[in-house]
């Protein structure tokens, strides 16, 4: 069985639902997040930071950097499963999953031409988590939403990356 490939339109337009789902649930997560919420949070942050680094490591084989990027999009998940927990709004939660597992099969470690996009998720990262602690929703959201639309940015550039001649 063969599946159609995504327009960059489709995936553009994909991004953007996904963008305002993420960023809904940030904004009602940040005032009901605790102190075991704020650490689990934390420890996700950490740990895909922790990932990233791996990733971005040339002196690996590539086999292995393709098995870290998904160890990557897991470690990025669990950041975000920490937001949508913590929204109190499991059908916002539901959705954004659903939206953001639409493009799991397409992610690769790319190029170094796009190490930067990799540790400027890590900084949107901790900017959300630093927004949250400060008990800013309205700059969570923000945040959140450009780093959405920031990642559709680098699974455009990386489908570039990987694409036939």
């Amino acid at each position: 069985m063969r599946v159609r490939e995504i327009s960059r339109g489709e995936l553009r337009e994909a991004f953007l639902i996904r963008a305002e789902l993420e960023a809904l649930a940030t904004e009602l997560a940040t005032p009901r997040f605790d102190a075991e919420s704020l650490a689990a949070l934390e420890q996700a942050e950490a740990r895909f930071a922790e990932v990233t680094a791996l990733l971005l490591d040339r002196s690996r084989p590539e086999s292995e950097r393709m098995r870290l990027s998904g160890e990557w999009m897991r470690a990025n998940y669990g950041f975000h499963d920490v937001i949508y927990e913590a929204s109190g709004a499991p059908s916002v939660a539901r959705a954004a999953k659903s939206a953001r597992r639409t493009f799991l099969s397409q992610w690769r470690p790319g190029g170094p031409e796009i190490d930067e996009l990799y540790e400027q998720n890590v900084r949107q990262h901790r900017a959300i988590r630093d927004a949250i602690v400060a008990r800013s929703a309205a700059g969570a959201r923000a945040i959140a939403r450009e780093h959405v639309l920031h990642s559709c940015r680098m699974l455009e550039l990386i489908l570039d990356h990987v694409a036939p001649s």
